[in-house]
C-alpha cells in the first residue's frame, strides 16, 4: 500500500487540474480507506490501470451536474456523455500523468477507461484497500480513489 504521504501528488493534480478552468477553490477533504468490497463514485468513472513497481488503479468519479458546469466554463458548448466522458478521461490523465514526476518512468499508466457509475470491483484487489479522498469545486462534489501498493 502507499503511504498516505504520497497520495499529496494526485491530490494536488486535482487542485491543478481545476486552476487551469477557474480560480473557484478545490476543497479537499481528509482521505480515507475503503476496503474494496464496495466502490464509492459518481455518474461516471476515469479509471486508469497503474503497472510497473507500484501496481493497482487511480480512478476519479464525478456527478454529471459537475461535469457540465466544468464543459459550461472552459466555454464548450456541447456538453453530451461523450464530452463528459471525454474531460472525465482527460481529469484522470491529468492526475496519473503528474503521478508519474513523482513515482518515475517506471510508473506505467493506461489510457483511461471511462465507466458509467463507480468502478467496478474488478477494477479494484479485494485484498487491498483504497484511498477514498472527496473534494468538492463550486460545490459540487466528486471522489478520487487510490488504490495501489
Amino acid at each position: 500500500m502507499v503511504k498516505v504521504e504520497k497520495l499529496g501528488v494526485f491530490l494536488s493534480s486535482i487542485n491543478a487540474f481545476f486552476a487551469q478552468i477557474d480560480d473557484a477553490q478545490v476543497a479537499i477533504n481528509t482521505p480515507y480507506l475503503n476496503n474494496n468490497k464496495s466502490t464509492i463514485g459518481y455518474d461516471y468513472s476515469g479509471v486508469i490501470e497503474i503497472s510497473g513497481p507500484l501496481e493497482g488503479c487511480v480512478y476519479v468519479s464525478a456527478p454529471s451536474n459537475m461535469l457540465r458546469q466544468v464543459i459550461k466554463i472552459m466555454g464548450e458548448p456541447d456538453s453530451s456523455i461523450t464530452m463528459m466522458k471525454d474531460l472525465l478521461g482527460e481529469m484522470a490523465n491529468t492526475i496519473s500523468g503528474n503521478a508519474r514526476t513523482e513515482f518515475g518512468p517506471e510508473f506505467i499508466i493506461s489510457p483511461p477507461h471511462i465507466v458509467q457509475g463507480a468502478p467496478s470491483v474488478s477494477y479494484l484487489p479485494k485484498e487491498r484497500h483504497s484511498y477514498i479522498t472527496n473534494f468538492t469545486w463550486r460545490g459540487y462534489e466528486a471522489v478520487i480513489g487510490i488504490c495501489i501498493a
